[in-house]
């Protein structure tokens, strides 16, 4: 039968158990299958959820209360959709209903991996991934607005909806745009990219024509910012679940939106975006690469608008990074020495969004990360001591809205153990990193097992490595 966890609904006298998917601690879960009626499928192509909250009621033995309650909607909205008088059109509703109640991204139309414009397209131009070459030359023109590049050519990259025709836009419209970038965000870091990622690639697709849309002079900056912070959002989400090429599109869409919009946070974003290219650089195995692209975003801020000390403390943290993937130690400590300077220097309360997530958590992380890279480059105990303390500092502040997070860098802990020599607790944390993975939704997380295993293969003699590395080969490989 189907139950809220092992428990009946609360509206029977049980409280549900806990659950990381930010309903307040309680977990809708259904029969396997259950999506796959063909009632059901039919009405979640139509996005007509009247269907599904009655039959997910019948299931759970819920009042439209109660359910009502655990998305987000009150019991009169939850009447007029089940009676179809109204429609949940929002995407930000439909967001948190479809990850609420375990709807898969394929049955609302979003096809998990898809494809991030034609396959035409993509085999005239090549992958972005592979023409490294191109790939930087394109970034370049994109953020020095060099003459010559075709920036419709970039938009068609992701397939667009109809036309909006004489729709004029205002203030409010805008909004929406920024709280479902806020609502995909706050998603990821929960439960990794996996559920999430397409539906907001879909949403970009809607929202891209909308720049030729009716609007304020005043408001059409502002239009722009929040267009290319999407793109910046959806393209962390494809790299996170290894669509690399993908992913590049979509900054690159974001690059030409940032670099055009004349908003004063133009040029944060701008770097922004380099950043996140040149962790993906650098996730790819290409700190050369990764160098460069922190180049181009630390030149792009020179001009009327400087970047933020978050932004630049970004970009700091992964130029260390990179720095220690090439074995530099003393270029990696000048790095780091810059980062926690511009670190000292932020606003935290005037953040750009983007850069909402780095505190002094984050912080630690970057250290820590940083070490343990370089830790792994010359099998070197010292920087490994270096990164425990640090890289365990964080993770005990991971809360479980950062549950993707803290499956990554268990994985580093336990491998910053074993190469520091402690082994028993490096198989310890190694398990525990193996469980946090297996519970979020991030091919990338998957890697870092991977690495993992890697790091503990000279040690396959040792007491209770070899038990770990056979559940990391049989979950990871």
């Amino acid at each position: 039968m189907t139950h809220w966890g092992e428990r009946p609904c609360p509206d029977r006298g049980t409280q549900p158990h806990r659950s990381r998917n930010g309903t307040g601690g309680r977990e809708v879960v259904l029969p396997a299958g259950f999506y796959d009626d063909p009632r059901l499928s039919a009405a979640l192509a139509r996005l007509d959820f009247g269907p599904i909250f009655r039959r997910v009621r019948v299931e759970t033995r819920c009042s439209q209360h109660v359910l009502g309650a655990l998305l987000g909607l009150d019991q009169a909205t939850m009447s007029k959709i089940e009676n179809g008088q109204r429609s949940l059109t929002d995407t930000a509703a439909v967001v948190r209903v479809a990850n609420v109640l375990g709807i898969p991204a394929g049955k609302l139309g979003f096809r998990y991996g898809v494809t991030v414009g034609s396959a035409a397209e993509a085999d005239r131009r090549g992958s972005w991934v592979e023409r490294r070459r191109d790939f930087i030359e394109q970034v370049t023109a994109l953020t020095f607005g060099a003459t010559g590049v075709d920036f419709h050519r970039l938009l068609a990259l992701v397939p667009q909806a109809e036309s909006p025709g004489t729709r004029h836009l205002g203030a409010s419209d805008v909004e929406v745009i920024e709280q479902a970038t806020a609502t995909y965000t706050r998603q990821d870091l929960a439960t990794g990219s996996g559920p999430i990622r397409d539906l907001a690639v879909s949403h970009l697709r809607s929202v891209l024509p909308l720049l030729d849309a009716q609007i304020a002079a005043e408001l059409r900056p502002r239009l722009m910012i929040a267009t290319a912070h999407l793109a910046l959002v959806t393209g962390f989400m494809s790299f996170d679940v290894t669509d690399h090429d993908a992913a590049r599109r979509l900054w690159m869409i974001g690059l030409g939106l940032a670099r055009d919009c004349e908003h004063p946070l133009g040029s944060d974003l701008t770097a922004y975006l380099l950043y996140d290219m040149a962790s993906q650089a650098v996730h790819l195995g290409r700190p050369d690469e990764a160098l460069k692209l922190v180049h181009i975003g630390q030149a792009a801020a020179v001009g009327a608008h400087p970047l933020s000390a978050s932004t630049a403390n970004a970009l700091s943290g992964v130029s260390a990074r990179a720095h220690a993937a090439r074995g530099d130690a003393r270029a990696c400590d000048r790095a780091l020495h810059q980062a926690e300077e511009q670190f000292a220097s932020i606003d935290h309360q005037a953040r750009p969004p983007w850069g909402a997530w780095l505190n002094g958590l984050r912080l630690a992380v970057i250290q820590g990360g940083t070490y343990y890279a370089l830790a792994r480059h010359e099998r070197d105990p010292r920087a490994a001591g270096r990164a425990v303390p640090l890289l365990r500092h964080a993770l005990d502040q991971f809360g479980p809205d950062h549950a993707r997070g803290r499956a990554l860098y268990l994985s580093d802990l336990a491998g910053a153990h074993a190469i520091a020599g402690d082994i028993d607790t490096a198989v310890a944390v190694g398990h525990q990193a193996l469980d946090a993975v297996t519970a979020v939704h991030s091919p990338r997380a998957y890697g870092r097992l991977r690495a993992l295993n890697t790091v503990l293969e000279p040690l396959h003699t040792s007491p209770g490595v070899a038990e770990l590395r056979e559940r990391l080969t049989a979950t990871a490989l």
